[in-house]
């Protein structure tokens, strides 16, 4: 794998060349400060396979240099490991929001480094695997096509939405964070109502950007610095915030399906798009793995959330169709779906940790 480390520590870098050297086949080219490495990017005829970024160099920190390698071409999805000292670690949010894919603490472990590498270099050969496929394509509609058909359950990656991030990337930005800093923070999930009706009524370019138009209005919602949004597949975001709110589940809920709705229906002609809210899950735990435990329970009360959602629209539905009719056996009927859809929707769910911004979004 072709490699870029850049750090203005000397010692680092011959440190880097050495135990590549000793350990692995990789390639390592090194780089004292922003400037020089973006120099040698733009000289070089092929990309870079990965590259390592010191957070702290002066002139240009790594946090920067990694924005300007993203909008490089070539660059925009190769993995970026971020290399960090431990008091830096208040670093690492910012780095994330920037494009890094994992990030590994000075001093070095070398087994922790080179399992990074490793994981990285995996995930530079899907995305060569992927670019190639997709040359094969004849034409360019097809190509396009490709481009974005998945199956429903993969989370699919979402650019160019600001706080958005690829589903591998935010379990690492889960990882990362001190007990606490998890112990102040929750995650909570927003799904796609019968989700799978909608993905086989839309082409695969139309549902991304479904999906892109969701995330990019939980992004404008939700613009603290410090939230994060994933795309996790099968109709499912998560969300992590830090901020409180006086918004419940409920309203929370209605505010971003009425966002939704013109956006949907000048988009999508005349398909339904509803959304469910699952209650905030807090990422406390006395270790990093319960808080990714933590995703799972938030997605499952979004998607038991979605499941009540999808049971209400289905018996208002039939309501509507029995108030076309007359009759005194029709009227009790009438009644009896009046009485369950109060049961479904009178007890509103709890309020939770939602991070809203924007004038005119406090529902009540």
């Amino acid at each position: 794998m072709k490699i870029l480390a850049v750090d203005d520590d000397e010692n680092i870098r011959d440190l880097l060349e050495a135990s590549m050297a000793a350990e692995t086949k990789h390639v390592l080219t090194t780089a004292s400060s922003g400037p020089s490495a973006l120099k040698i990017v733009s000289e070089e005829s092929t990309p870079f396979d990965c590259f390592l970024l010191d957070i702290q160099m002066p002139v240009m920190n790594g946090i920067t240099l990694c924005e300007k390698l993203r909008r490089t071409k070539g660059h925009a999805r190769v993995p970026i490991i971020m290399l960090t000292a431990m008091s830096q670690k208040k670093y690492i949010d910012r780095a994330f929001k920037a494009g890094a894919t994992d990030y590994v603490t000075k001093p070095f472990d070398f087994l922790e480094l080179f399992s990074r590498i490793s994981n990285a270099e995996r995930l530079s050969k899907e995305q060569v695997l992927s670019k190639e496929g997709r040359s094969e394509v004849a034409t360019l509609k097809r190509d396009l096509e490709r481009s974005f058909a998945h199956s429903l359950s993969e989370p699919v990656e979402i650019g160019g939405v600001e706080g958005v991030v690829g589903y591998v990337t935010f379990e690492n930005y889960i990882m990362q964070l001190s007990r606490t800093k998890l112990m102040r923070s929750h995650v909570f999930a927003v799904k796609i109502v019968n989700v799978e009706k909608v993905h086989r009524s839309l082409s695969h370019i139309a549902f991304h950007q479904l999906l892109t138009d969701i995330a990019t209005t939980l992004s404008v919602t939700m613009s603290q610095s410090e939230n994060l949004i994933t795309y996790r597949g099968n109709g499912v975001f998560l969300c992590t915030t830090n901020a409180k709110s006086d918004h419940s589940q409920h309203s929370f809920e209605m505010m971003l399906n009425g966002q939704m709705a013109e956006t949907v229906a000048a988009r999508f002609n005349n398909e339904r798009v509803n959304l469910s809210v699952g209650e905030a899950v807090s990422l406390m735990s006395l270790t990093r793995a319960g808080a990714l435990f933590s995703l799972q329970t938030a997605a499952t009360s979004a998607e038991n959330r979605a499941t009540d959602r999808k049971e209400v629209l289905q018996k208002m539905q039939r309501l509507v169709r029995t108030r076309k009719r007359s009759g005194l056996q029709n009227d009790m009927e009438r009644r009896a779906y009046e009485v369950l859809l109060r049961d479904a929707m009178k007890d509103e769910p709890k309020k939770g940790l939602f991070g809203l911004s924007g004038v005119g979004l406090r529902l009540r």
